[in-house]
């Protein structure tokens, strides 16, 4: 029987369509293996947003030749937005790669692999589908995890001048919303207690008189289902009827992932982002004041071109006045094909390298404080696997309501199953806890 190898690079889209991909293969008889010299079909799954990141897998990709020169029958395959940006190219820039199939190609997986076998050609797919609708042919699994991934939309129609995204996944197409339902009913009949809903900007749902948050009051009636996320949302379309919906969903989990990407309204133009800094301030704020105990996050872009340092100095601001729970920053990635890889006005790395590591002492201070407040206190977690790297008395990890990560002594039993930990002890980006059986 053939084994397959499969490789994901990128986010939580990136993730789901790896998944669809698997079981999309079953048919064929692959089974998957964790190593690559036993594989008949090696894929990647890849993303594009950061330029390092794409050549280093463009680099682990050229050396898979010798692979290919002691098993003849080897199939190696790039999915994702790198075959979506590059497509043929790949073909002729690495003679051993047979497939490059691009984002709205992943259900024709099967149909590919069988023409190369067939046919020993070569193969580039990557139009975009140009039916209005979108629709995704769901994959029947034996189980289904605790905690899935469920998308809701593709592409991107903001173009923020920063982002490779439109370019890479299209624009806009919302999933019926019968059938995200379907998915999402089905999983929960074999497990599912979690979803997260995906999209570049999962808050721009729209298909047929369903909004974002009609859908989540859709979504939030199916029984058993008892976690409801999200990612990632734009603060541009962030509504009041969103801020409804975490007043009236028990199951929605009170976290929001906002990305705002800088604390000063020029850069903020500059990155094509129509929203200010006040607008989003005061989105926080009156979702503050009907959730209190909501947990928040964001997106934050160092070292734009052109950004002062009272620019930046913006956003060490912004993180001080609004105290997000956690950030994820990055430094300013150059793309080609993007309007701002034409902005002139370059930073050094030297200077994008001491502005995130202040943006990032910062943060952990203020994570650190807003932590320690939450010691001794007691919440429902969702275990999701054994924790590595820590103390030998941790042995667990999980994530409460409000997003944060916890390490607690516990059996393995407990994997995929929810318990409830009291917090014993804070770091930064997680806790130290202990299971409380007796609550």
């Amino acid at each position: 029987m053939p084994n397959f190898y499969l490789k994901t690079y990128g986010c939580q889209m990136n993730v789901y369509d790896s998944e669809r991909m698997v079981h999309l293969l079953k048919p064929l008889q692959f089974t998957q293996t964790e190593k690559l010299k036993e594989a008949d079909l090696i894929l990647f799954n890849s993303c594009t947003v950061r330029e390092k990141a794409k050549q280093k897998l463009l680099s682990d990709l050229g050396r898979l030749k010798s692979f290919k020169e002691k098993n003849k029958k080897l199939i190696i395959g790039m999915g994702g937005c790198v075959a979506q940006e590059e497509g043929d190219r790949l073909l002729k820039r690495i003679p051993h790669l047979d497939l490059v199939f691009g984002v709205d190609q992943v259900d024709q997986l099967p149909e590919l692999i069988g023409r190369i076998q067939e046919t020993k050609s070569r193969l580039a797919v990557t139009a975009f589908d140009t039916d209005p609708k979108f629709s995704l042919s769901y994959v029947r699994k034996d189980f289904s995890p605790v905690s899935a991934f469920i998308t809701i939309i593709k592409g991107c129609d903001k173009f923020c001048s920063f982002c490779i995204v439109p370019f890479t996944r299209g624009r806009e197409k919302s999933r019926p919303p019968r059938e995200i339902l379907q998915e999402i009913e089905l999983g929960v009949e074999k497990g599912t207690r979690e979803v997260t809903l995906l999209g570049q900007n999962v808050n721009s749902y729209a298909h047929e008189g369903y909004t974002f948050p009609k859908l989540l009051r859709l979504i939030a009636q199916v029984p058993h289902l008892k976690r409801i996320r999200f990612t990632s949302p734009h603060p541009q379309d962030f509504c009041d009827d969103m801020i409804a919906c975490y007043e009236e969903l028990p199951n929605l989990c009170k976290h929001l992932h906002l990305p705002v990407q800088s604390g000063n309204n020029r850069i903020l133009k500059a990155m094509r982002r129509w929203y200010t800094i006040e607008h989003t301030q005061e989105r926080i704020e009156k979702l503050r004041s009907k959730v209190p105990n909501v947990a928040l996050s964001t997106d934050i872009i160092v070292g734009f071109p052109g950004e002062t340092h009272e620019e930046f100095e913006d956003t060490l601001k912004l993180l001080r006045d609004i105290r997000y729970d956690s950030i994820y920053s990055f430094k300013y990635s150059p793309r080609v094909g993007t309007l701002a890889y034409e902005f002139s006005e370059e930073l050094s790395e030297e200077e994008k390298n001491e502005r995130l590591q202040r943006l990032q002492s910062l943060q952990d201070e203020i994570s650190l404080e807003m932590n320690q407040k939450l010691v001794g206190q007691t919440y429902e977690v969702l275990v999701e696997k054994k924790s590595l790297g820590l103390a030998h008395a941790v042995t667990l990890q999980g994530r409460t309501d409000t997003n944060k990560l916890v390490h607690f002594k516990g059996d393995a039993s407990l994997i995929g199953k929810f318990t409830r930990v009291r917090l014993t002890s804070a770091m930064p980006h997680s806790f130290l806890g202990d299971e409380n059986l007796g609550n």
